[in-house]
């Protein structure tokens, strides 16, 4: 009787435990102490190497690191998995977690990039974490079902070209490869240029053959694509800021525990910063090997660009955000970041 009555007595706590034990996870589901492991495959166009890349690994690693392995991070390069366009589709589906791309799924937000309306890069991030940013990316979480959650650099676009070019008017009929977005041509329509859309894969063979006299870039595009092999003057215009969006989907990151998503937001900041470290330092090391191999960099006053430009922003801006909204936006893009 006592070996039946010890017997009852050790079902009857390890049945207490086992309840308890469950209680005890209910109560933390939601954070990341139920330990349940999460994968995140995360997709660019940019190659291996390039400075918005080094950035895609530093938050792969910072997650990686901060969750205990629990998310893991897959990272695809070089539009392995699709057009950008149908990387987005991917995110939007849930396909892929997360993207970085220059396009964020949203005029409003694409249109940022008009000639000569952001200062800098980090004149984007005043725009939105601006009232009219969080309202945008509030929009595209209703309609689209994805977030951008920051940014990752790209350098300012300059222009490459066979010929000096100094001002507005010694582009005055050159052949310009551009994107096919109506603010790149209307912008180097403006600046006398003959705009010609291309596809990227065609552009160095166009330059090689004179289909086109000139395209426009990052440096670190330029550099990476060998377009200085074949073009010898680099331009700084700096007359696009055009920053990679970091984008994911809205469901899978709301079902991830709440210090997760904090770990993946803080991630992407930090993963922005370093990416611009890495930038600065390898486009000093890309000029130096440019130039050490003909190249001529050339840096002309910039006001006659802008001002050549002008119609473009006002007619593109007013038209897309609405004159009041298109004014707030002048004034963030152009403010002092460096308070």
């Amino acid at each position: 009787m006592i070996k039946k009555s010890l017997l009852l007595t050790v079902f009857v706590v390890l049945g207490l435990s086992l309840i308890l034990a469950g209680c005890g996870g209910n109560k933390s589901s939601g954070t990341s102490n139920d330990k349940k492991s999460y994968e995140i495959s995360y997709s660019t166009w940019a190659n291996e190497g390039e400075p918005a890349y080094v950035g895609m690994q530093r938050f792969k690693k910072i997650v990686e690191d901060k969750t205990g392995g629990n998310v893991s991070v897959k990272l695809f390069p070089s539009n392995q998995i699709g057009t950008t366009e149908e990387q987005l589709e991917q995110v939007k589906m849930g396909t892929i977690q997360m993207m970085s791309s220059g396009n964020p799924g949203m005029k409003k937000l694409e249109y940022l990039a008009l000639p000569y309306l952001m200062k800098s890069n980090d004149n984007w991030l005043k725009v939105l974490n601006s009232s009219v940013g969080e309202k945008w990316n509030k929009q595209l979480v209703d309609d689209k079902g994805i977030r951008n959650i920051g940014l990752l650099p790209r350098g300012p676009r300059i222009v490459s070209a066979n010929k000096e070019i100094h001002t507005p008017e010694d582009m005055k009929g050159l052949k310009i490869r551009v994107p096919t977005r109506d603010y790149y041509v209307q912008t180097f329509e403006a600046l006398g240029a003959n705009p010609t859309p291309m596809d990227f894969g065609e552009v160095y063979s166009g330059l090689q053959t004179g289909v086109v006299d000139g395209q426009e870039n990052p440096l670190e595009t330029i550099y990476s694509a060998g377009f200085s092999e074949v073009q010898d003057y680099m331009i700084i215009t700096h007359h696009m800021y055009k920053p990679a969006f970091v984008t994911i989907n809205e469901e899978f990151y709301q079902n991830l525990p709440e210090d997760y998503r904090n770990i993946i937001t803080d991630a992407a900041k930090q993963a922005q910063k370093y990416a611009e470290k890495d930038m600065e330092k390898k486009h000093a090391k890309m000029k130096k090997e440019m130039k050490e191999d003909g190249a001529t960099f050339i840096e002309p006053d910039l006001e006659p660009f802008i001002q050549a430009t002008q119609s473009v922003r006002d007619r593109l801006g007013k038209k897309v955000w609405g004159e009041d909204t298109y004014e707030k936006i002048k004034e963030l893009g152009q403010a002092n970041t460096e308070d």
